[in-house]
């Protein structure tokens, strides 16, 4: 077990580059180097996590810390793994809330810098998502039309999920519905979370332990899916964050090594301090540890086989990738607006887009480049 937890804390302080640069980690370690599992055990657990909601990296990770040592070992993986971006999040938050809000601090133009190219890294990921399943007329029409519903009505984005997934099912048979494997992505579940949220508190951390459920319940794929479901709520709605401050947390979630859906700490302790870290953490990575180490096991088989889950998911797809649009053109009118900005988010495209820097280098340069500018003579 203390080995499985050193692995995963390993690569949790190593792992850079988005949900599939950290899964070949993983099945670095686990296949080549001490050969826990054989690639096509790993390409089974790497297949059933993508068709799950949640983050897939983590996903990963605590299936294969469940296949070494049981749900104990799911647990402790999963914990490991998180842990090293979860701890820096934490101290980036704290010097963030005390400093760098502050528009006039020094710090200011390094975050402004940031942003700008944190939108450049949001622009390409939809791209390169997209490029292989949005592939027809068809698929790009419902794309436009999932970021224009979702642009105008962003509380509803789940249900729309929902309604997309939906659409892929029609020419199936009607029973689909009754079928165990799209619990973790229906409205019964939505309703049955809803209903234990409104028999507790109704106060702030209340209130947020749900924003975090919907997003950890409904994101799929890959962390920037929960731009548009944390925007919509934690910017749109409450209030309780600006599209500055937004936009500044998920700059340092990419920044960070481990799982990018780490900017959930930022959001939590932005807003409630502490105890919101740990609504944060226990509201969104509760439903991937519920969903890996409960429904999992029981329904690997059915999972792997059902084509109705693949249809749902091909369909629910479009209105992903249209929330994360919808989200990014809004963030983008905000953080956008001098000729510096442009220049910063172009030439940063264009640097990511050619692969001359990683990603988690390109927006931490662009902070450098931000805090030299503030300290020229002029400001």
């Amino acid at each position: 077990m203390l080995k499985l937890f050193l692995i995963f804390i390993r690569l949790g302080c190593i792992g850079f580059g988005g949900p599939i640069a950290l899964v070949a980690l993983i099945e670095q370690a686990v296949c080549k180097e001490h050969k826990w599992l054989d690639e096509e055990a790993f390409s089974e657990i790497f297949s059933i996590c993508k068709l799950l909601p949640g983050p897939l990296a983590v996903q990963v990770a605590i299936c294969v810390g469940y296949r070494r040592y049981g749900r104990l070992g799911g647990l402790i993986a999963g914990i490991g793994f998180t842990l090293p971006a979860i701890l820096l999040m934490i101290a980036l938050s704290i010097l963030y809330v005390k400093d760098g809000a502050k528009e006039a601090s020094k710090t200011f133009y390094v975050f402004k810098f940031m942003q700008d190219a944190t939108l450049a890294v949001i622009l390409l990921a939809v791209f390169d998502m997209g490029k292989n399943t949005i592939n027809s007329w068809k698929m790009i029409a419902l794309t436009l039309l999932g970021a224009i519903i979702i642009f105008y009505l962003p509380n509803y984005e789940p249900l729309i999920i929902i309604a997309f997934g939906l659409l892929g099912l029609l020419p199936l048979n009607s029973r689909y519905f009754n079928k165990i494997p799209v619990v973790i992505a229906s409205p019964k579940t939505f309703s049955i979370w809803t209903g234990i949220l409104a028999t507790g508190s109704i106060a702030i951390l209340g209130q947020l332990l749900w924003v975090f459920i919907k997003a950890g319940e409904f994101s799929f794929g890959t962390g920037l899916a929960i731009i548009p479901l944390l925007h919509g709520d934690l910017v749109a709605t409450h209030h309780w964050l600006t599209n500055k401050q937004f936009l500044d947390g998920v700059a340092l979630g990419q920044m960070t090594p481990g799982p990018t859906t780490v900017s959930v700490v930022f959001f939590g302790y932005a807003i409630a301090g502490i105890s919101g870290v740990f609504i944060a953490l226990i509201g969104f990575y509760i439903p991937a540890l519920f969903n890996t180490l409960v429904l999992m096991p029981i329904f690997w088989k059915k999972l792997t086989s059902t084509q109705n889950l693949h249809s749902f998911l091909h369909f629910a797809f479009p209105a992903i990738i249209g929330g994360i649009i919808s989200a990014g053109i809004k963030l983008g009118i905000v953080a956008i607006t001098n000729w510096y900005d442009y220049l910063v988010f172009f030439v940063s495209l264009f640097i990511v887009a050619r692969k001359l820097l990683p990603i988690w280098a390109i927006i931490p340069l662009c902070g450098i480049i931000g805090f030299a500018i503030a300290y020229l003579p002029s400001n």
